[in-house]
């Protein structure tokens, strides 16, 4: 699955851009006074103003590189930006190494940082995609957005089968009840019970609205309901392919 386009929401809104533009150098595309968008790379990334009670937070994780999770961590480091330290869990085949952690169902690194809003973000290295560089690791480096989570309420099952009869995505790994990654390396939705907090900071996650654009067979919008999870589906002669 190709993510294309995600929209979240913040009540940082000027924050947001100072972290994502000025501090780690992302490209911004569009802006007016209530959002903006940054490209990463080959997603769009858009953050809009929101002036309800509650912050909006999310988890997304960003592809790079498989062979530069070191270097994607020092450049981090070298921009200002803390890392989360990460935790082993080794009974879910989580291993890690002070804020480096690898997942052995997935094959890959990961490192984690919180932006202004509290956004979980991840960049993570998938080892199967075997997209190995010499080049200096940049903020050029990112490849796309791969995963969003969508946290859920004991719907994890319904979700699984809802995604699916719309857009071509398969079980990854989860055990299909209360957490599964949905979809593949190269972009995946993240089902979570609400119960159960994102990894590395086991923070309970909440549920926010979410705009997302993907590539699919057909043409279409839908919203997984009961949920305010609205994704476009656009044809891979849409998107450019």
């Amino acid at each position: 699955m190709r993510i294309v386009e995600l929209l979240l929401r913040t009540r940082m809104l000027a924050e947001m851009k100072e972290f994502y533009a000025n501090r780690l150098g992302f490209l911004v595309e569009f802006q007016t006074k209530n959002s903006f968008t940054v490209r990463a790379g080959e997603t769009s990334l858009s953050f809009v103003r929101d002036d309800g009670d509650v912050r909006p937070h999310y988890h997304f994780a960003l592809n790079i590189p498989e062979n530069q999770i070191v270097d994607a961590k020092e450049w981090l480091l070298r921009q200002g930006c803390p890392l989360l330290d990460a935790a082993p869990m080794e009974f879910l085949g989580i291993y890690a190494s002070e804020d480096i952690a690898f997942f052995k169902g997935t094959n890959a690194h990961a490192i984690y940082f919180e932006d202004p809003s509290g956004n979980l973000v991840e960049l993570i290295a998938r080892h199967s995609m075997k997209n190995s560089t010499t080049e200096p690791f940049h903020i050029s480096s990112i490849i796309n957005i791969s995963e969003i989570g969508f946290p859920l309420r004991n719907s994890v099952p319904e979700a699984i089968q809802e995604l699916g009869s719309r857009i071509d995505v398969k079980p990854y790994v989860g055990d299909r009840s209360s957490f599964q990654m949905l979809g593949d390396d190269q972009g995946m939705f993240i089902l979570g019970d609400i119960e159960i907090g994102w990894y590395p900071t086991r923070r309970p996650p909440e549920i926010h609205p979410i705009h997302m654009t993907v590539v699919g067979a057909r043409n279409e919008r839908f919203q997984l309901e009961p949920y305010p999870y609205f994704i476009q589906i656009i044809s891979s002669s849409n998107a450019g392919d």
